[in-house]
């Protein structure tokens, strides 16, 4: 068969593919009550009682990897568990104490990413194609939450860079986003959130992106001024009215761009009168200072008690579930004031709580988080710098579903709640996509093989066979009902005789049937 939005040929599924399919394809919830587990401490665990019903073994260090990473790998799970968890995180906190070699030698083959704006603007503005150099971001930004080792900054970044959307790539930001995600994003992922604020609103992609640059005296554009309150700090709800829009604009005139493609600040066109947002004013009452004037703004919204609830909640929506507890939230926002809006401590908080530790199965994985965590699960290797066309599949494949890397449309990134993502449309392109990676179907990248599905131990029997398969690319044995129904697939039993010669033909589309299971989707 062939999938709706390539020619790349799917492998024709097992007669009792669909059946099988049919008897994992129950709900994400509501089958098997989770474990009670500690706290994420270094102290001895705190038991919990049991916060919801999932096909998910609530085990910590698997926890920590579906939640602070991208997803298992053949040996991610053994290094959490070698070097305990505490220690584990603690080195995902402090990124340049992990090694990053393999994505660095991979990055060679995206050199436009090491150029400044105004570089880019004389190698690409006469380009037929200027978004070349955001084409290599996104590939780039693909192959770092594969393949990098240092997962949970990757999932800040991610995290901060669909905050502060900037779709990718696009013909205004051609030259400045590449920019922006190293000396902005990449920066300040795990740094404090108030040099974020502030570097984000002097960089030109978003200065271009929501028409600031051209923001100016007293009629100006007030889409930047407007998402600064409602999407950036203090939330849709955070108490501010039209007229806060409009002095938040207002305050923030003359914040342009050069024509060297860096910030510029041009007093002739910044607006001169008292301007007051929420309880924040000032005179404001010399172009030269509207500089200052933006930046002690800034400052304020970075430090207000609503932006850290807001920040908090979100936060608490990507590690912990789509309704978060509000004692929780409450909990993380007085840390992130408490430690002058630093991301660590704010994270070490999260990671530490109860919540966190009690909220085994309660995430859906993403459309291109399920594609980045299949392709880890699976031990496929990064291609060599010189042919990253398997990267570019992906990117395509990834778009197919509806998120591709760096590339939602509006202001408020992508959606980060299940309901947002699961139709049958969705399931069934993330379906082809597990087909085509067991099949070997994306040409350049390095695969293991089928024997690697079973590289621990030579399986006796059948059923042992399934579930070294299973615990591989999920970390846990499936429950028994799911075991028949991957049995019945193979069409024997799970006490038969181990055979390669005559299941070796059957691994993909059986390993493809694990990824197709909730046991991989949920996060």
């Amino acid at each position: 068969m062939r999938t709706a939005d390539s020619d790349v040929t799917v492998p024709p599924a097992h007669p009792t593919h669909r059946l099988a399919a049919g008897a994992l394809a129950v709900g994400v919830v509501g089958a098997g009550t989770a474990l009670a587990v500690g706290a994420f401490r270094t102290r001895a665990a705190e038991p919990l009682p049991p916060t919801t019903r999932t096909l998910l073994t609530a085990d910590l260090p698997l926890h920590l990897a579906r939640r602070a990473t991208y997803g298992l790998t053949p040996t991610l799970l053994a290094d959490i568990v070698a070097t305990g968890p505490s220690e584990w995180l603690e080195q995902q906190l402090d990124p340049g104490r992990v090694d990053d070699s393999v994505i660095d030698g991979l990055l060679a083959a995206y050199p436009l990413l090491t150029h400044d704006a105004a570089q880019l603007q004389r190698l690409l503005g006469d380009a037929a194609d200027r978004r070349l150099a955001g084409e290599q971001l996104v590939e780039a930004t693909l192959a770092r939450q594969i393949w990098s080792k240092r997962q949970l900054f990757e999932v800040m970044v991610d995290f901060w860079s669909n905050h502060f959307n900037v779709t990718t790539p696009l013909g205004p930001t051609y030259a400045t986003k590449p920019v922006e995600d190293a000396t902005v994003i990449r920066r300040h992922a795990l740094g404090r959130f108030e040099d974020l604020l502030l570097a984000d609103a002097q960089s030109p992609a978003m200065l271009i992106h929501l028409g600031n640059a051209d923001s100016r005296g007293d009629d100006p554009n007030e889409n930047y001024g407007r998402e600064l309150l409602e999407l950036h700090t203090v939330g849709v709800d955070g108490g501010y009215t039209e007229d806060d829009v409009r002095d938040s604009a207002l305050a923030l005139t003359g914040w342009s761009v050069g024509q060297d493609g860096k910030f510029a600040f041009d007093p002739a066109g910044h607006y001169v009168g008292r301007v007051q947002v929420l309880s924040w004013s000032a005179p404001n009452d010399r172009a030269e200072d509207g500089q200052a004037v933006g930046a002690d703004y800034l400052r304020y919204l970075a430090r207000h008690e609503q932006t850290a609830l807001h920040l908090s909640r979100k936060l608490a929506v990507r590690f912990v579930s789509d309704e978060p507890p509000a004692a929780l939230v409450k909990r993380l926002a007085a840390t992130f004031l408490a430690h002058d809006t630093q991301v660590v401590p704010w994270l070490r908080e999260l990671f530490s709580s109860p919540e966190f530790a009690a909220a085994t199965g309660q995430k859906v994985r993403r459309p291109l988080e399920d594609i980045v965590a299949s392709v880890r699960a699976l031990g496929i290797g990064p291609p060599k710098a010189s042919d990253t066309s398997g990267i570019a599949a992906l990117v395509g494949r990834a778009g197919g579903l509806g998120q591709a890397p760096l590339g939602a449309a509006p202001p408020t990134g992508y959606p980060d709640v299940a309901a947002a993502w699961l139709s049958s449309s969705s399931v069934l392109g993330r379906w082809n996509v597990h087909r085509l990676l067991t099949a070997g179907g994306f040409t350049g990248l390095v695969y293991p093989g089928p024997r690697a599905l079973t590289r621990t131990a030579e399986p006796r029997t059948n059923g042992e066979l399934v579930d070294q398969i299973a615990e591989l690319l999920t970390g846990q044995r499936f429950r028994d009902e799911h075991r028949a129904a991957l049995l019945e697939f193979l069409v024997t039993t799970e006490d038969a005789e181990y055979d390669e010669a005559a299941l070796l033909g059957q691994l993909p589309d059986l390993t493809a049937l694990v990824l197709d299971s909730p046991y991989h989707l949920l996060r």
